[in-house]
């Protein structure tokens, strides 16, 4: 559950750099909860394409994160102005607004 949830976060940072269709996949498993069988019907398509189509996503959002790293520095900037939270309250806002666009 938990690396499910890691993908939708790099979805939300990274789907502007996927196909409309890796777009429309994942969306389809990870956001509507449907099946691979339901995803693959309406076009005819094999559950086992629609597995490994959504597995490239997986791989390809793996590697937007592995060069750009821009979901493990938001993390960590969020661990940062929680930790101010106490400290400076308007420079851990600011922090968490920024991370939050």
């Amino acid at each position: 559950m938990e690396k499910d949830l890691r993908y939708v976060e790099l979805f939300e940072i990274y789907q502007g750099l996927l196909t409309d269709r890796q777009r429309e996949l994942f969306r389809s498993h990870y956001y509507y909860d449907l099946s691979l069988s339901e995803i693959a019907e309406p076009d005819g398509n094999t559950r086992q394409n629609v597995y490994m189509a959504i597995k490239k996503v997986k791989t390809k959002l793996d590697e937007y994160e592995n060069l750009l790293k821009i979901h493990s520095k938001n993390q960590k900037l969020k661990q940062v102005a929680e930790n101010l939270n106490g400290t400076s309250e308007n420079v851990a806002k600011e922090i968490l607004d920024i991370i939050r666009e």
